[in-house]
């Protein structure tokens, strides 16, 4: 593991994650179940077209709502520290020792975690908080992305911590899943050979 001191979102931040398979997108890999997702094909498109230019093809510029999660990740980061008596620590870039994969964690906590922001609007905060309540697991759509961070940071649990100024703060943590885990690696391998099989279509066309 590489942990790369840049600044996330910054030009360096981006070039280091142009190419490889990030856990951002993990949830394009594999479902929630640890079933092959069908965005490979296209994920891996995005993947050649990126690793052809160095840099983000069509990247999301983002809305205001991920404005407003950008501007309350460090009040969110100080309430859990203070909350939980964790010790936090902002990271920039993580990839595993040959750079073919990587992530980008909102904090590590302590010595043997992770803690990954979620600043949702209102009604998604709430929707969360009673399937949390629930199911005793965070919703789908985050699972794929936490047990990602978790294995390409080697850390032993990660908490998402759901946060809203007006409304009561939660966390959930989720330990790694060896079977999610194992399907991750496995289609991290597949999208990598699809991706640079489409590459060598690009240079040579």
């Amino acid at each position: 593991m590489i942990i790369h001191d840049v600044e996330q979102n910054s030009e360096e931040w981006l070039k280091l994650r142009s190419g490889i398979p990030t856990s951002s997108n993990a949830k394009l890999l594999i479902t929630s179940k640890g079933e092959a997702s069908k965005s490979l094909e296209g994920y891996a498109m995005s993947l050649a077209g990126e690793k052809y230019t160095g840099a983000p093809l069509d990247d999301f510029k983002g809305n205001k709502w991920t404005e407003r999660g950008h501007e309350l990740e460090d009040e969110a980061l100080d309430f859990y520290s203070f909350k939980y008596g964790e010790e936090v620590q902002k990271v920039g870039f993580v990839t595993f020792d040959d750079l073919s994969v990587g992530s980008s964690p909102d904090a590590f906590s302590g010595s043997d975690g992770l803690v990954e922001i979620k600043n949702l609007k209102a009604e998604n905060h709430i929707k969360a908080m009673l399937y949390v309540k629930k199911n005793a697991k965070i919703p789908p759509e985050y699972i794929a992305q936490v047990q990602d961070q978790m294995l390409v940071c080697g850390k032993a649990w990660c908490d998402s911590y759901f946060h809203h100024p007006s409304l009561p703060s939660f966390k959930f943590r989720s330990a790694p899943d060896a079977d999610l885990q194992r399907a991750l690696l496995v289609q991290k391998i597949l999208v990598c050979e699809r991706r640079d099989e489409i590459y060598q279509t690009i240079i040579e066309i």
